[in-house]
């Protein structure tokens, strides 16, 4: 099901025109509205079924109004031939006789904080009433939330009930529920109407909820906000491709340590995770460390090897193949921007290769603190401007979003150094400090190649046969800007 979220009558159709063919119902959060709009105007717009909803705010939505005011609304919807998502705590539906056509109706609940100790009879309840749609919608506050959540799916009828989670954690739980054989699936297709949202276009295209099916084991990026990766597009085409019982999915964490994904018992069990920041460090305490998570301090990625976890930094990987068609490092400076978990790969990767390595974050004290541990030199950041180097790495965030300000200042790349970005925009656009750098006629390395070749190693680690730089790279690209 579409989501949309119109401001009035003429938003909804101009949202209407992107709705994917593959929808079969439009769903109009009218609570998020800011005029009214005439039911029976929604009802007309397209052949699919209209469903139209106010979420009352106390079920997570922007219906602020009275309970009577509630139900004048969903009696006009329901008068003007539309579908009409009820909640079942208004009690409209207890009513003999009311809304006659049952047919018409999805009867739903929101708990936005939790799971309620009563969901079995809450369901019960609603399926009593005849509607033709109950969908039991909880709160997930972290990750093993929203995938327990995800469980009680495969135990509803397919053809009525979805039971799904909402909120930041929610994602996962989400597609799970769906694939598990849910009977609604909501997806945005222009701003979010809930928290935790996927875009409809994703679900159809990256996770095929069109097609529910057996998963026999899930991985998964593992982040602060990981929906901005373009890993789960990458994995599920490579999964796709071989026939692959495996899901790829994002992860969103608040804290590694606290929530310690990798000790989450599910069904389908988690075997792999590509890690990103804040919790690269984190994850290198989380698994039998390799080489290079043992030089760097930190990991990119944990995969089980049957009941034992590992950790890996591929980053490590990303970061020398590139770097090693352009040259060896000996004799040459490097300065790696940054202090985090790429920033570890990139000195390991280029002290591989021979360049002497300055390591220079905003905070000089993180950059003491990790040219101490890699055994190598530390650049003031007040120095960055004016320092010459033949390689600078930025191993920071930034430049991956409007407005950023190059990584590598101006003036440092007056002697065209080479110039290797970690950072890539899902919209395949130049970072900031890739445009600074082509406009100083620098040779540069851009963020996706290191995604790429990374991701061959960690491929390899997660099961998947045969992959190549060659198709790793095709599918990225396929993946950017879409």
């Amino acid at each position: 099901m579409a989501s949309l979220a119109p401001k009035d009558a003429a938003d909804a159709e101009r949202l209407l025109a992107r709705v994917p063919k593959e929808a079969n119902a439009i769903e109009y959060r009218l609570d998020l509205a800011e005029s009214a709009i005439p039911p029976g105007r929604l009802a007309a717009l397209d052949a699919r079924p209209a469903i139209l909803t106010w979420r009352t705010i106390r079920e997570g939505g922007g219906f602020s109004g009275t309970a009577e005011e509630y139900r004048r609304r969903v009696e006009e919807a329901y008068a003007a031939g539309a579908v009409v998502d009820v909640e079942h705590a208004s009690g409209l539906l207890d009513a003999r006789g009311a809304f006659p056509d049952r047919g018409r109706i999805v009867v739903s609940h929101h708990s936005p904080f939790t799971l309620p100790e009563d969901w079995e009879s809450r369901l019960s309840a609603m399926r009593a009433t005849g509607a033709r749609g109950v969908k039991l919608v909880a709160g997930a506050a972290d990750l093993a939330s929203s995938l327990r959540i995800a469980s009680l799916q495969a135990r509803q009828p397919r053809d009525t009930v979805a039971v799904f989670p909402m909120g930041p954690a929610s994602p996962p739980g989400r597609v799970l529920s769906a694939l598990g054989g849910a009977s609604m699936v909501y997806g945005p297709v222009d701003r979010d109407t809930a928290a935790g949202q996927i875009p409809l276009i994703d679900l159809l295209e990256i996770y095929r909820i069109a097609q529910p099916r057996r998963i026999d084991a899930l991985y998964g990026v593992v982040g602060g906000s990981p929906a901005k990766s373009l890993s789960p597009f990458l994995y599920n085409a490579l999964f796709q491709a071989r026939e692959m019982a495996s899901l790829y999915v994002p992860l969103p964490v608040s804290d590694f340590d606290r929530e310690a994904p990798q000790t989450i018992d599910n069904d389908p069990p988690l075997r792999g995770m590509a890690v990103t920041q804040p919790w690269k460090l984190s994850a290198a305490r989380a698994g039998r460390p390799s080489e290079d998570v043992a030089r760097t301090g930190a990991a990119n990625t944990l995969y089980r090897q049957r009941t034992l976890w590992r950790a890996e930094n591929t980053d490590v990987d990303g970061v020398f193949d590139p770097l090693a068609d352009h040259d060896t490092g000996e004799g040459r400076m490097a300065v790696i921007v940054g202090a985090g978990g790429a920033a570890r790969a990139a000195v390991v990767a280029a002290r591989k290769l021979g360049y002497e390595i300055r390591v220079c974050a905003r905070r000089d004290a993180e950059a003491d603190r990790v040219a101490q541990a890699l055994e190598v030199d530390s650049l003031a950041w007040e120095d960055l401007a004016a320092s010459e180097a033949d390689l600078y790495v930025n191993a920071t965030p930034v430049g991956w979003a409007d407005g950023d300000p190059p990584a590598i200042p101006v003036a440092a790349l007056g002697n065209r150094p080479l110039v290797f970005d970690c950072v890539y925009r899902k919209d395949g656009k130049p970072t900031s400090t890739i445009r600074a750098a082509l406009a100083a006629r620098c040779a540069v390395v851009e963020g996706l190649t290191m995604l790429a070749a990374q991701a061959v190693r960690q491929a390899q680690l997660f099961g998947v046969p045969d992959v190549t730089l060659a198709e790793v790279t095709a599918i990225l690209q396929r993946g950017v800007g879409r």
